[in-house]
């Protein structure tokens, strides 16, 4: 049970000063800004804005953190949380405020800021890329395709990471040859979870060439979900003894991944 002064019975202010507190990932600070994000009241609203024009970054990103989700999910002060937004990416210069900001809008899917993120996506910090990627992965627009292919060749792993994912899953109904092949290109990247993403995104388009890449996943020393969902998405019939084969090595996998797997293969098989 909360006590008072904190979680659900605190103050907008306790519950501010709360989320000021540790470091960008406190659980407790995280814990507050939920609860106001599900308060969703002109009073929230009113002190997250104050926020945005304070003299600490910190204070500022706080800001950003508790408008992008302010009454989960509802639409509650949806212009005023916009344009606080995208006037906050023109003056703002710390890249962590940016980050809150991008990922904000993101949360928001806010349109009207596609130019500031398309310029946001330019910036010398990755932290201020990333936030631009969070931000243009989830607009309709073939301006925010263009940056996040930019975005998913970026020197940083976490941009090129959402940028990719925004283009193989939450773009998803968007296919050209340019982002195919911005796709394609991550196959070889150094992190695995990029080459998933990528791959997933490939089979999801039907892309001939994450048909080896698919075989050469599941023949791995370690098979990710997301070999296994390219593989449903494909279909190719040379995939099932290779699914098969997974089944029958057993060894340590989680509930997840076994729930899955026997899914694909049940989809192998009734196909």
């Amino acid at each position: 049970m909360s006590r008072p002064g904190q979680g659900e019975d605190g103050s907008t202010e306790e519950l501010i000063q709360m989320a000021l507190e540790g470091d960008e990932d406190d659980e407790r600070a995280w814990d507050a800004i939920r609860t106001l994000h599900r308060r969703g009241t002109r009073e929230v609203l009113d002190a997250a804005l104050q926020l945005l024009g304070a003299s600490s970054a910190k204070e500022r990103g706080r800001g950003a953190d508790i408008l992008g989700q302010l009454g989960t999910g509802s639409r509650v002060f949806r212009a005023e949380r916009g344009e606080a937004l995208m006037d906050l990416l023109r003056r703002e210069r710390e890249p962590r405020v940016l980050l809150s900001a991008g990922v904000a809008l993101g949360q928001m899917v806010e349109p009207r800021a596609l130019a500031e993120l398309i310029g946001l996506a330019s910036h010398p910090a990755a932290e201020a890329r990333y936030g631009a990627a969070h931000g243009l992965a989830v607009l309709d627009a073939p301006d925010a395709v263009e940056a996040l292919i930019q975005l998913s060749s970026d020197e940083d792993r976490d941009v090129r990471d959402w940028a990719t994912f925004g283009l193989g899953t939450l773009r998803e109904a968007i296919d050209t040859p340019r982002l195919r092949d911005a796709l394609a290109a991550r196959l070889g990247d150094e992190d695995s979870e990029i080459v998933g993403e990528a791959l997933v995104g490939l089979a999801t388009r039907q892309d001939p060439r994450a048909v080896e890449a698919v075989r050469a996943a599941l023949r791995g020393d370690t098979v990710r979900v997301y070999a296994l969902e390219a593989a449903a998405a494909l279909g190719d019939p040379s995939f099932h003894p290779l699914l098969l084969a997974i089944r029958d090595a057993g060894g340590i996998a989680n509930d997840y991944f076994l729930h899955v797997l026997e899914e694909v293969i049940s989809q192998f098989e009734q196909g």
